[in-house]
């Protein structure tokens, strides 16, 4: 099996918006993992956060214009997802609805991205790890639907993760466009 390679055009304009998404998750991650205090303060700022910064990140990446529309309008809905579900998780008020509200963010920006993802999987080289992703978000936001009645680090936890997941592959990711940008053709 011959080896795609992204054009180094397109793996240039990429590079900043990955490592910036990557370097949130990857913050994200080791603070679900060192974080044991259990505070309901604590977990609804650090999940706002990561949803806010973290929908930064993918709107840089997908108003490039690498991206294919088809993937970008997808992802720019999950992005809005993760915006709308930081402002939500700031006001809730029981570690219940905290779940639910990142269980909803998680889920729908998966199934944002896995969705825009597959319709370009053919022409867009880097959207193979979009649908990884997206997969990993969906499995995120079922877990936390099922863990809602868990306290403020077992959601912190069960989003941790599935961030640890994600921060992972988008390393690797990451790593490879920048790989690819400095490749001559």
């Amino acid at each position: 099996m011959p080896v795609t390679r992204i054009q180094p055009q397109t793996a240039a304009a990429l590079v900043r918006p990955a490592w910036v998404r990557t370097g949130v998750t990857a913050v994200f991650a080791a603070f679900t993992i060192f974080w044991t205090d259990d505070t309901m303060t604590v977990a609804r700022i650090a999940l706002a956060a990561f949803f806010i910064l973290a929908a930064t990140a993918v709107w840089d990446y997908v108003k490039t214009e690498e991206v294919p529309p088809a993937m970008t309008g997808a992802m720019a809905l999950g992005s809005a997802t993760w915006v709308f579900a930081g402002i939500a998780a700031i006001f809730a008020t029981s570690t219940a609805v905290l779940a639910i509200i990142a269980g909803i963010g998680f889920a729908l920006m998966g199934a944002c991205e896995l969705y825009g993802a597959l319709k370009v999987r053919t022409e867009f080289v880097p959207s193979r790890d979009h649908v990884i992703l997206g997969v990993v978000g969906i499995l995120t936001g079922i877990g936390l639907f099922l863990g809602a009645g868990l306290d403020p680090h077992g959601i912190l936890g069960i989003s941790g993760t599935g961030v640890i997941i994600m921060a992972v592959l988008l390393g690797i990711s990451a790593a490879g466009l920048t790989h690819d940008s400095r490749r001559t053709n």
